[in-house]
C-alpha cells in the first residue's frame, strides 16, 4: 500500500518531484528558480558563477533517460534494498523454512518423524525441498507485488532483480531450515539473526559483512542495477565495497550446499526424544 501510494501520489519516485531545500522549490521548478536567482543583485561574475553552477540541472531535466534511471535507482534503494531485501525476504524465508521441522517439534511429532524407516539426512533434505517452493513463492510473489505497485519503474525493477531475489531466497531458506532443525525456538532465533545480524552487519564497512548472506544478495542487486542504468550513477544504493557477481553467486550457492550438508549431518545425529 505504501509503495502504491507513493507511486501514484504527488511525490512519486522521479527526480522532478524531489524538493530542494537550497532553492526552496521542487526540481521541476528549477528553471524558474534559476531565472529568479540570476535576477538577484550582484556582480557580473556572481551571476556567471550562479549560471554555471546550476546549468547541469537544466541539462538533467531535459534528459529523459537520466530521469528514468534516477527514478529506477530511487525505487531500488527504498523498496528493493531497504524494504524487501533487508526485511521482507528474510522474513518470508524464515516463516516457511524454519517451520518445516520446527512445526514437527512444536506439535510433538518429531519423535515419530525420527523413527521412520528412512535415513534422517533424507528426511531433512525432503523437508527442505518441500519448504523451498513455498519460500520461493512467498518471496517471489511478495517481490512481484511490490514491484507491480511501483508502476513502470517497479516493472523495470522486477525484470532486473528477480534472479538475485531467487538466489537470496534459496540461501536464506537453507539457513533457516538448519535453524529450525537445531533450535527449539527457531522463530525467535531467526528473528534475532535477521534484526541484529543481517540488518547491521550487511551494511557495515570492513570485512565483517562478508559473513552476511544479505551482503552477497545486495551485491548481486547492485551489479544488476549498475548494468541496467546508462546515465545515472548507482552510488545512492549505498553498498559498501560490493562483491563481484561471480563471487556473490558462488557464495550464495556454496552457502546453500554447505548449510544443507551441515543440517543433514546434524539432523542425522539427533536422538529421538519427547519434546516438553
Amino acid at each position: 500500500v505504501t509503495v502504491a501510494v507513493n507511486t501514484h501520489g504527488p511525490v512519486g519516485w522521479g527526480l522532478p518531484n524531489r524538493y530542494s531545500w537550497t532553492l526552496q522549490t521542487y526540481v521541476r521548478d528549477y528553471p524558474g528558480a534559476l531565472d529568479e536567482l540570476q535576477m538577484l543583485p550582484g556582480s557580473g561574475d556572481t551571476l556567471g558563477a550562479r549560471a554555471a553552477a546550476f546549468a547541469p540541472f537544466r541539462a538533467i531535466l531535459a534528459d529523459d533517460r537520466f530521469l528514468a534511471d534516477w527514478a529506477f535507482l530511487n525505487f531500488s534503494r527504498w523498496v528493493v534494498f531497504v524494504m524487501f531485501l533487508t526485511f521482507l525476504l528474510p522474513m518470508f524465508s524464515l516463516a516457511y523454512a524454519s517451520a518445516a521441522l520446527g512445526a514437527e517439534r512444536e506439535s510433538r511429532t518429531m519423535i515419530w518423524l525420527l523413527t521412520r524407516p528412512l535415513p534422517r539426512w533424507a528426511v531433512y533434505l525432503a523437508k527442505f525441498l518441500g519448504a523451498l517452493p513455498w519460500c520461493l513463492f512467498a518471496a517471489g510473489g511478495g517481490f512481484a507485488v511490490l514491484c507491480l505497485a511501483g508502476g513502470e519503474v517497479g516493472r523495470r525493477a522486477l525484470v532486473t532483480y528477480w534472479p538475485a531475489v531467487i538466489a537470496g531466497t534459496v540461501g536464506f531458506a537453507a539457513l533457516f531450515h538448519l535453524i529450525g532443525a537445531t533450535f527449539r525456538r527457531p522463530a525467535v532465533v531467526g528473528l534475532i539473526y535477521v534484526f541484529f545480524f543481517e540488518t547491521l552487519v550487511a551494511n557495515l564497512p570492513g570485512s565483517l559483512k562478508q559473513l552476511s548472506l544479505n551482503y552477497y544478495a545486495k551485491s548481486l542487486l547492485y551489479t544488476e542495477a549498475k548494468a541496467a542504468v546508462g546515465t545515472a550513477v548507482p552510488e545512492q544504493l549505498e553498498v559498501y565495497s560490493p562483491a563481484d557477481p561471480l563471487t556473490a553467486w558462488l557464495v550464495l550457492g556454496g552457502a546453500t550446499v554447505v548449510l544443507s550438508a551441515l543440517g543433514m549431518w546434524a539432523f542425522g545425529r539427533q536422538e529421538p526424544q519427547d519434546e516438553v
